[in-house]
């Protein structure tokens, strides 16, 4: 009755949050994403480095809402080949996604996103198109997409406000290109690249275009599913399901765990609709998941689903023709072959990286107060945890009850055994079944930790503990029951640093200096009426590039503008 009447009152708490959450999300303070890519041609094997800009589509300034967003890159078949999820920070972030070299040659479609954005639909996904050729791939027969559908007025619309200007405009190979940025009237944050211009025409997604379609989408329709905005730290969402009937389970208990030294737990109750939700802090970044469901009545079946987050509905449909251009396919000859040379010379992208201010991780613990420690290696070695009970637990009972083992711990308060099992935890990890640990002796126990009276975890109540460490991570080789899961919980891609890259020039000019990408820059601070400055220097590769400068003002105002450059001739390099 206790636990029913606890449930009531988180269901009714989860309603309200609910339904302010709602509201929110069909307001018009909801979130705009845009992604900045340094190119939109690769090759397989080359990073793509980006700038992930979330904005509040009211005032379009940097938006300190979400702090968790989704790129995925899926292939024009529709099947995604990159998903991985990023850390924002106060409505930016920026990192690199390496390409793998066995994809394939053909366009592919980057989608990035928010769980608020979610509420909103696909349809206010960010979406742009970049081609990537395979690095062994030399009969190039692949199809090629028609841009022609999309409205370049909105898409490509640049600023006007903003001059780029450079000391030349041609250069020679291996010589110092200065860049100034000028006339702008508040503060500003940037990613700016320089690359070579491809004679694949792709259309330049700019941020005054992303916010132009955003105004013009007529679309107003939410999403059916309410998702919670990600305003602290990654949510794992889920259902809990009855096997037998397919029906959603309310009022379940759904407990969560990791491997680890410490026991750790975090739990929810599955609301009318059998759904779930957890906050995923950093302590849970790239670790498995032990899910399991607490008290499941016997004789009943109950699942656990998670609910995928880089899950797509909407299809992409491009019209697609024969690629068949020996100007284009020449480029892209020309772009692996420049890959190419770049991995034998080791002439690969130069990053400079700074370190940022580390994320706190916090274990979620379930005890803090003190406990009765044994090691089995101090006594004579016993073939399992029956044994071990007998032998050295002497606050522990362990009995067979009508086939099924139940274990009892010792209050030292109450001066009896307390009436309910304990917890028990095998590597950190909350154990669902006791057969887990009947078999494992002193040869597999490093530690074994009691805590004999009742201890409260939030509105859990545990009559004891029971903390088991092995030698080996025993955990790891249990076979999960049928209310129990196991998911990996993905690292996030981005690291707790700042990266950029400049092009370096090698000593020895003989060593072949080749380069399409010669700048990035994804955090360029403007100031005030001053003018900003930035310099690079240019490759052996003679050819026409780009300078792309993506950004937002502290008013709100999108940056976006072009600038070209020319490499010609060679220069002597002793002139430098």
């Amino acid at each position: 009755m206790k636990l029913l009447k606890i449930a009531i009152k988180l269901m009714l708490l989860q309603y309200l949050i609910f339904s302010v959450n709602i509201v929110d999300a069909q307001s018009i303070n909801s979130e705009l994403a845009y992604l900045h890519t340094d190119r939109n041609v690769y090759v397989a094997g080359e990073s793509i480095f980006y700038k992930l800009y979330i904005l509040n589509n009211a005032t379009y300034k940097c938006f300190d809402n979400s702090k968790i967003a989704y790129i995925v890159i899926r292939s024009i078949k529709n099947n995604p080949v990159i998903k991985i999820h990023v850390k924002i920070d106060k409505g930016l972030s920026n990192g690199r996604i390496i390409l793998p070299d066995s994809i394939a040659t053909g366009y592919y479609q980057i989608l990035a996103y928010t769980s608020a954005i979610k509420n909103l639909g696909e349809t206010f996904y960010f979406k742009k198109e970049i081609f990537i050729a395979n690095r062994f791939d030399k009969l190039l027969n692949f199809n090629t997409i028609d841009l022609s559908t999309k409205d370049t007025n909105l898409v490509s619309k640049q600023d006007t406000t903003i001059n780029i200007k450079t000391d030349k405009d041609e250069y020679g190979v291996r010589e110092k290109v200065i860049v100034n940025i000028s006339n702008f009237d508040s503060k500003a944050n940037v990613s700016v690249s320089v690359y070579e211009e491809p004679q694949i025409k792709m259309i330049d997604e700019t941020l005054v275009g992303a916010i132009n379609i955003q105004k013009y989408t007529l679309s107003n329709n939410l999403n059916k599913t309410f998702y919670t905005p990600e305003t602290k730290s990654k949510i794992l969402r889920g259902t809990v399901v009855d096997s037998k009937t397919n029906e959603k389970v309310k009022n379940s208990i759904v407990l969560l765990s990791c491997l680890d030294t410490i026991p750790n737990l975090q739990y929810a109750i599955t609301d009318s609709q059998g759904l779930f939700q957890m906050l995923l802090g950093e302590y849970y970044n790239g670790k498995e998941l032990f899910l399991t469901i607490k008290n499941v009545p016997e004789n009943e079946n109950w699942l656990i689903k998670i609910e995928d987050d880089f899950e797509l509905t909407s299809k992409w449909n491009p019209i697609i023709t024969l690629f068949n251009n020996k100007e284009k396919k020449d480029f892209i000859t020309k772009s692996q072959n420049i890959s190419y040379v770049n991995k034998v010379y080791s002439q690969d992208n130069v990053l400079n990286v700074k370190e940022l201010n580390p994320t706190k991780v916090i274990c979620p613990k379930l005890y803090n107060c003190s406990s009765t420690t044994i090691f089995p290696a101090d006594y004579i070695s016993l073939p399992d945890f029956l044994e071990i009970t007998v032998e050295i637990l002497a606050q522990v009972r362990l009995v067979k009850e009508d086939g099924k083992y139940a274990i009892k711990v010792f209050n030292t308060l109450l001066k009896e055994f307390n009436k309910s099992d304990p917890a028990i935890f095998l590597d950190g990890v909350y154990v669902d079944d006791i057969n887990k640990i009947i078999k494992l002796g002193s040869n597999q126990i490093q530690k074994i930790e009691i805590v004999d009276t009742e201890r409260a975890f939030g509105d859990l109540v545990f009559s004891g503990v029971i903390s088991i460490i092995s030698k080996d991570k025993e955990i790891i080789r249990t076979k999960p029951t049928i209310n129990s899961l196991r998911v990996k919980n993905m690292s996030f891609s981005n690291t707790d640093e700042l990266m950029n890259f400049n092009s370096y020039i090698p000593q020895n000019k003989h060593i072949p200096f080749i380069k399409q990408l010669l700048y990035w820059h994804p955090n360029l601070e403007l100031n005030v009426n001053t003018n900003t400055n930035f310099e690079f220097y240019t490759s052996d590769n003679k050819a026409n590039f780009l300078i792309h400068v993506e950004g937002i003002t502290e008013n709100g105002r999108p940056i976006s503008k072009l600038g070209r450059i020319k490499v010609t001739e060679s220069i002597n390099v002793n002139d430098k």
